[in-house]
């Protein structure tokens, strides 16, 4: 039941997670350029300037992130902190789907003997890396602001942030789910094994 009540968690947290990743505009801010202020998005694989246009539109520029080698304008992005970002969030949504494999492959399994326990065991581990992966990329992403020498206010998030922190809440909870479900199951198998083992009076 737990392991149920945990999958949800974690297939609800890996959904939000890559939506979140999929779309730019993380978070907002405005620095002032040579000749007019301009108007900074940052997502996780890109990064777009809104330029003030002498029309009521504004003309935008993004360039991909993955594609780059360093950061011509360090004054709105830093290449080591916008490059480990992607990468982490890569990495982050690849074992989420390495997770829900093996989860399928558990559902499967009827008995559970001490393989099963190790099997869920590494689950349990792998699902503690999704949650701290997930985390770090939001937080990345903070700290570049940060070191950018920009004030941080939560006026200047965007939706996905706000979905990729609630992502990292569900690995959280899914993970503390599984570990219930790794103790309740481990201590059912112990009980089995005491009361197999334990000496019967012959009279």
């Amino acid at each position: 039941m737990f392991f149920l009540i945990s999958f949800a968690w974690f297939v609800a947290a890996s959904f939000a997670f890559v939506l979140a990743i999929l779309t730019p505009n993380w978070l907002s801010f405005t620095r002032s350029g040579s000749t007019s202020s301009i108007t900074v998005e940052r997502g996780v694989f890109y990064v777009c300037n809104w330029l003030p246009n002498s029309n009521a539109y504004k003309s935008t520029q993004c360039l991909s992130i993955i594609e780059q080698t360093s950061s011509n304008e360090q004054n709105t992005w830093l290449y080591e902190f916008a490059f480990a970002c992607a990468s982490l969030a890569i990495a982050c949504a690849g074992l989420s789907i390495i997770v829900l494999w093996l989860s399928g492959i558990y559902f499967q399994i009827r008995r559970r003997t001490r393989k099963t326990l190790c099997f869920l065991l590494c689950i349990t581990l792998l699902t503690l890396i999704n949650f701290c992966t997930s985390a770090a990329v939001w937080i990345l992403l903070i700290s570049e602001t940060l070191k950018l020498g920009i004030a941080i206010d939560r006026y200047m998030f965007g939706w996905p942030m706000w979905l990729a922190v609630g992502a990292t809440g569900g690995y959280l909870m899914s993970l503390i789910t599984m570990t219930f479900s790794f103790c309740a199951i481990s201590r059912r198998k112990n009980k089995i094994l005491q009361n197999y083992y334990r000496p019967r009076n012959q009279f």
